[in-house]
């Protein structure tokens, strides 16, 4: 089963704001997770999160974007998105 990605408000002008290319890259590595997120992809727990919702963090080049896993609603929601030079976790 695939999943339906989903972006937060804040995530969603983050990502308005980077460069055609980043925002290309960036979509298709989340469709890509979507499609199969229990395949190995440059995905890492985000660490100090609480267990009970945890957050992940995927790299795409010099971009990184942090997501929830909502399992039950089959959803992947994108939190933040931005360049790693800028990037808080």
């Amino acid at each position: 089963m695939a999943y339906q990605v989903k972006f937060t408000h804040r995530a969603e002008n983050a990502f308005v704001a980077l460069d055609r290319m980043a925002r290309i890259r960036i979509a298709i590595a989340l469709e890509k997770y979507a499609a199969n997120p229990f395949h190995r992809h440059d995905v890492k727990k985000v660490k100090g999160c609480p267990p009970e919702t945890p957050r992940y963090r995927i790299r795409i080049g010099e971009v990184r974007a942090t997501f929830r896993i909502i399992q039950d609603q089959l959803v992947i929601c994108v939190v933040s998105v931005g360049k790693k030079k800028n990037f808080e976790y």
